[in-house]
């Protein structure tokens, strides 16, 4: 990918929050970033993968879990970024050095492809393609679904009652299974599977993972 081209996807704000966030956790996962520059989880992939692109990240496995991690050159542009950033905070008058910072702090400003104008764009895009699956796609996307909704469901109330790590991994960790079982229908499915689908289960393995492990 060319200068130019890394140039433009910095322009944009997700973009650089997701390189931000990335730096800050030194490894993390797709899913993560998504909910922390508050987007959808395939249009964070797009990002990511064009960061790839442009060598400022780096894809890692262990076992199964796909990490994130910064390059050095993505490094190096992450302390730019920051640089960047508290000159246009140094530079701004108080009233909007102020909103600047608050904009930075929580990802708004503008009807960017970022913003929430932005996102729900982004998410009836994803609605319509939805709609066009074949029954196959829609039942086991509905199938992941459901599983993520249980075992944030699970998680949330492991939280809220004060339960230990090693609780909440003992709660959690059974449906493990459950992600194996999906998989396999995917890859026994008498029709191809859509992209929707397979992200959809990635992103919550992912999350289930991020549980057992915090």
């Amino acid at each position: 990918m060319s200068d130019d081209d890394a140039e433009k996807l910095f322009l944009q704000e997700k973009p650089t929050l997701a390189l931000l966030i990335i730096g800050s956790m030194e490894k993390t996962y797709a899913s993560v970033i998504s909910k922390e520059i508050d987007s959808t989880f395939a249009h964070t992939t797009r990002i990511l993968t064009k960061m790839e692109q442009c060598g400022l990240i780096r894809f890692t496995f262990e076992g199964r879990i796909k990490f994130v991690e910064l390059t050095e050159y993505g490094k190096d542009v992450e302390i730019a970024l920051k640089e960047f950033r508290n000159v246009i905070r140094e530079a701004a008058p108080p009233e909007e050095a102020e909103a600047a910072g608050e904009a930075a702090a929580t990802g708004t400003g503008g009807e960017s492809p970022g913003s929430a104008a932005g996102k729900a764009a982004e998410e009836a895009r994803e609605a319509e393609k939805i709609k066009e699956l074949d029954p196959i796609n829609k039942e086991i996307l509905e199938k992941i679904r459901n599983f993520r909704e249980k075992i944030e469901n699970i998680h949330r109330e492991a939280l809220e009652q004060g339960d230990s790590r090693d609780m909440i991994s003992r709660k959690l960790g059974p449906y493990s299974r459950d992600i194996k079982k999906l998989r396999n229908m995917i890859e026994t499915a008498e029709s191809p599977i859509d992209e929707v689908v397979t992200e959809s289960l990635e992103e919550s393995s992912s999350l289930l993972e991020s549980y057992l492990k915090r």
